[in-house]
């Protein structure tokens, strides 16, 4: 067995090395801990002194807020004065807690990335949170390793200390990124750059799902803060929903607010897209780690190490696809399930597809995937039965709806024309349900397992098979009457399962035998 202590093992203090001095968090984020408590009071004590909202609801948010208000500060100075941090010749040791001490030790040779994030309250005060990963999945609702928050010339300092010490580069790169002021810039030096923002991917942003959510929270965040200013957002909206409506026609009216929100959700989709991507570059530092920055008002940025990448995903939604655009996802062992869906998370946004093409190849060190690959044609196609599988999944969401409607006309006196939603649905499916199965496929080749699925949300997955850990099939009941089934090739990367849908019973077996072999265990 092996001496190496395992990440976040407890030991003693006494047993630690002492030649080299511990390291503290910096002081300043008290001060921004207050600060960021003082940013969400300050709304609610504005309302309840100076507009003298005094009802029992603004009372208790305003007292509740107060309270959080102390103690997190208070929170974030025992942090101060209970964490602290120090890297020896061979390890990154973390010492944390108040009542129960905890020592964690994490072997420099593990260390695979090291991430820095600076939200706008953290440049405010010129500091930055240091996350170090080290190949091991975490857990949601783990935050893993993190200093949260040391100075950001500190944490540009520590990043390349921690890496050019963990052997991943043959001598010290000097990736030192120098943050001038408050800002979090880590391409001081100048490695390869591999990409660069375009602007003309806001397009994507645009027709993507910001466009109906930025509506949405803008004004659900008008229609709160009215109310805290003491104004009855009902009286705008009444008048909106009747006053104008009997000024108007209906078409003029729903003219009008589509309009609205069309043009709310445009200018929400691009905001958030300038403040994600805002000076986005990814680069190739040596050691095989590509390094993406970004960040406007939050300063990112995210590491993916070639060593942990185990395949790639294209993802295309149905109005991206008509634009000829698509997203890349690679597959990674390590990162934990709360960081794949975190923003911070995301090497690249969703841009033209030849660039997910030659990323993906640049990411992997092949060639993987190439034009032919995605087109219809290499793939295996999937029995025809698949296509009536899809058939009734899509017409039983129509039906199962058009029932719904007829039960309201019969019970709450709706509209029966309210019927002809689900029929012109059903319809439209229809050609949604080809597209799907004309979508359909798989193939292994090359050391991967290749396979294409949905439609609404098409997406081709490139998994190595050397990451492959098992596979199963799985047979729902229409499955078992159709002769189809689903493979599902599990791995420690990513999503864990990577699904081939509907394939012939002869087919998916001799699939899963493929995937389970002994030669394909990494």
């Amino acid at each position: 067995m092996s001496d190496e202590p395992a990440q976040g093992s407890l030991v003693s203090l006494e047993a630690l090395p002492t030649d080299v001095p511990w390291q503290r968090l910096d002081s300043r984020m008290i001060g921004a801990a207050l600060t960021r408590m003082l940013v969400m009071v300050a709304p609610v004590a504005f309302a309840w002194v100076i507009l003298g909202q005094r009802d029992s609801s603004s009372s208790w948010t305003f007292v509740a807020l107060t309270a959080v208000a102390v103690v997190v500060p208070c929170f974030y100075m025992l942090r101060y004065v209970r964490f602290r941090y120090r890297i020896t010749v061979t390890e990154l040791q973390i010492t944390s807690g108040l009542l129960v001490r905890r020592v964690r030790r994490v072997p420099l040779h593990r260390i695979r990335t090291v991430d820095i994030t600076a939200k706008p309250i953290l440049r405010l005060f010129s500091l930055a949170i240091v996350t170090i990963g080290t190949g091991q999945q975490v857990a949601a609702g783990d935050s893993g390793l993190q200093l949260d928050a040391v100075r950001a010339p500190i944490a540009a300092s520590l990043r390349a200390d921690l890496l050019a010490a963990a052997g991943k580069a043959a001598e010290r790169t000097e990736s030192m990124a120098a943050v001038a002021g408050t800002d979090c810039n880590l391409t001081k030096t100048s490695p390869p750059t591999v990409l660069r923002i375009r602007w003309a991917w806001m397009l994507y942003a645009i027709v993507g799902v910001w466009s109906v959510a930025a509506p949405t929270v803008i004004f659900g965040s008008v229609y709160q803060g009215m109310q805290f200013l003491g104004r009855s957002p009902d009286t705008y909206v009444g008048w909106y929903f009747s006053e104008y409506l009997d000024r108007v026609s209906w078409g003029l009216w729903l003219l009008t607010t589509g309009g609205c929100f069309v043009v709310v959700g445009v200018i929400g989709a691009a905001a958030v897209f300038v403040e994600s991507w805002w000076n986005y570059t990814l680069v190739h530092e040596q050691g095989g780690r590509f390094v993406a920055t970004r960040g406007l008002l939050t300063t990112r940025s995210f590491t993916v190490d070639q060593s942990r990448l185990r395949g790639v995903t294209v993802a295309e939604a149905l109005t991206t696809r008509a634009l000829r655009g698509a997203r890349l996802v690679p597959i990674l062992t390590g990162v934990s399930a709360d960081q794949q869906n975190k923003d911070s998370g995301v090497l690249v946004p969703t841009t033209t597809r030849d660039i997910p093409v030659s990323l993906a190849n640049t990411l992997l060190g092949e060639t993987v995937l190439t034009a032919d690959r995605l087109a219809p044609g290499w793939l295996h196609r999937h029995p025809p039965a698949a296509l009536r599988r899809i058939l009734f999944r899509y017409q039983a969401a129509a039906v199962v709806l058009a029932a719904g409607l007829v039960a309201a006309w019969w019970w709450w006196d709706w509209p029966i024309s309210l019927v002809a939603i689900p029929v012109v649905a059903g319809a439209l499916l229809v050609p949604a349900a080809l597209g799907n199965y004309r979508g359909l496929g798989h193939r292994v080749a090359d050391g991967y397992l290749f396979s294409r699925r949905g439609y609404f949300l098409r997406r081709f997955d490139a998994v190595q098979l050397r990451g492959v850990s098992g596979a199963a099939v799985r047979q729902s009941v229409l499955q078992r009457r159709l002769g189809l089934a689903s493979v599902i090739a599990t791995t420690a990367s990513g999503e864990k399962a990577y699904y081939v849908v509907d394939v012939g019973i002869d087919a998916a077996t001799e699939l899963a035998s493929a995937l389970g072999g002994r030669e394909f265990v990494s």
